[in-house]
């Protein structure tokens, strides 16, 4: 029977009663991806917990909570494909330094390799536990082609089934879904540790009439939001067929992309695909996202595999009815989330031309 934990702080708190200084690891800690996202909901809970927080990444550009202390260890940087280099950051000054200072922890959060082989080796020399947070609900390497797809082969492998992953002294996962899958692949019990969203994040929300004049909306129009990178992962080709094929003859609706677009071939084929109904907004930051949530009508999004969909959550928190498929663990636990059968694109369509013609 899968163990649930209602939140981070409830989980360290089942462990050693000693436990006072905590470090969070991830290979970035930016205004991008989801995984920095969970670290900071998690430094926030469990510095308003009591603990000492620190957060260990490979880059870090986004200021930490406050009290929150963060060290970025850098990576090596020799091949085209930057993922690459992540295997040789074990090797790098920082890391090693980030594994003979460890003692002074009293437990280690890693999300993530290269993280989790830093952990296990923490644990090894230190004794200091070592808890792994998986996120991964499958592997999406034939999304890719080349290096890319043989990295993210390697990749699923290290972060499903390596040694370091099967000997955490505690396997955690973003929901049961990803707990379940987690199992499979070491044999170990894992305890879910459902995804919260910062609510801190949207205190200071963009008015409606700056949103529109910045990204060429009109007050009638009706918003199709997806969130996240602009990356074959998240399907967004598929996800621009669906939304033109609901929105056939329909004037005034617009599907509004944003994230980072950070694979020039992918981003190039999207834009070819999308006409002058499909805005690109690039990076944003929390009080223009807040403003987006705030003005669009439906959330969207095609991405077959994740370990929970935090911007789903977000798009809850916003009141927005969602569409997706139900392989994403946070479609079938929100309110006004409507799972679709996985790689159905015909009903997925029906969906969502059903939501946007409602509203």
């Amino acid at each position: 029977m899968t163990v649930t934990r209602d939140s981070i702080t409830d989980f360290v708190r089942t462990l050693e009663d000693d436990i006072s200084r905590v470090a969070i690891c991830g290979t970035s800690y930016s205004d991008i991806g989801g995984v920095a996202r969970v670290i900071e909901q998690q430094a926030i809970e469990l510095r308003n917990g009591g603990y000492d927080i620190d957060i260990f990444t490979l880059e870090g550009t986004r200021k930490p909570p406050e009290d929150v202390s963060l060290h970025a260890l850098g990576h090596f940087e020799t091949s085209p494909y930057k993922e690459v280099d992540k295997l040789l950051t074990l090797a790098s000054p920082s890391a090693l330094n980030f594994v003979r200072s460890a003692n002074r922890f009293d437990l280690i959060i890693t999300h993530r390799f290269p993280f989790s082989t830093l952990g296990h080796m923490a644990k090894v020399i230190h004794n200091v536990p070592y808890v792994y947070w998986s996120h991964p609900s499958g592997s999406s390497d034939e999304l890719f082609e080349g290096l890319a797809h043989a990295w993210a082969r390697v990749q699923h492998h290290l972060e499903t089934q390596n040694y370091a992953v099967r000997k955490a002294d505690y396997l955690c996962a973003v929901s049961e879904e990803s707990g379940e899958y987690i199992e499979a692949k070491t044999g170990r019990e894992a305890v879910v540790v459902p995804n919260t969203i910062t609510e801190s994040r949207f205190g200071d929300v963009a008015d409606e009439k700056k949103i529109n004049e910045q990204f060429g909306l009109t007050p009638h129009d009706t918003i199709v939001l997806h969130v996240g990178r602009i990356s074959p992962r998240k399907n967004i080709h598929r996800l621009i067929e669906a939304f033109q094929a609901a929105t056939e003859g329909e004037a005034e609706c617009k599907l509004l992309l944003v994230g980072e677009e950070s694979m020039p071939e992918y981003s190039d084929r999207v834009r070819e695909l999308a006409d002058d109904d499909v805005v690109l907004t690039g990076f944003v930051d929390d009080k223009t996202l807040a403003g987006i949530y705030n003005r669009s009508n439906v959330y969207a999004t095609c991405s077959l595999s994740e370990g929970w969909g935090l911007p789903l959550s977000e798009a809850s928190y916003f009141d927005l009815e969602i569409v997706a498929f139900e392989s994403i663990p946070a479609v079938n636990s929100l309110d006004g989330a409507y799972p679709v059968v996985n790689e159905d694109y015909d009903e997925f369509r029906e969906k969502l031309c059903e939501k946007v013609n409602r509203d």
